[in-house]
């Protein structure tokens, strides 16, 4: 009984050892996911003094490199921001530029970069001016093919 005993008695151990080991690890986990709770709530409360005390003399004095650096980092972020308006505005001056039109004159198709419209040589600016924009016309119908005849038919005519 002694070697059973011995055999159970390290089972248990490396048992109740690989449950402390998985315990730890999931404590561990937690602690990791709380510590990034904890930063983002500090980084909100930190935003929210930043804003309520920007204008305060004397809650900046000797904080001024931080409030300068917030300052500097909120106006190239808005200037980033300007950016990406101004390319998204070309992005849509671009797509309709391709999209095209009709030419007021003859109904040829033109794009925003042609000069004359290549169906009847009027000038951008008259061809476009009366134009509606370009709407994808419906496909033409599909003629039926010829119903098959018979031999007698044929024979007969």
């Amino acid at each position: 009984m002694g070697f059973l005993d011995n055999v159970t008695s390290a089972v248990n151990r490396g048992t109740a050892a690989a449950g402390r080991g998985a315990d730890k690890i999931k404590l561990n986990a937690r602690i990791g996911e709380l510590n990034k709770q904890r930063q983002g709530l500090a980084a909100q409360l930190g935003a929210s003094l930043y804003e309520a005390t920007r204008n305060d003399a004397a809650l900046v004095s000797g904080r001024e490199a931080l409030y300068e650096g917030i300052a500097r980092v909120d106006a190239e972020r808005e200037e980033c921001q300007r950016q990406i308006a101004a390319i998204d505005e070309q992005a849509a001056a671009a797509a309709t530029a391709a999209a095209g039109f009709n030419c007021a004159v003859c109904g040829a198709h033109m794009t925003g970069a042609d000069l004359f419209c290549s169906g009847c040589g009027a000038p951008a600016d008259r061809a476009r001016a009366q134009a509606a924009p370009r709407r994808p016309r419906p496909p033409a119908p599909r003629a039926r093919p010829a119903a098959r005849r018979s031999a007698r038919e044929i024979c007969s005519a």
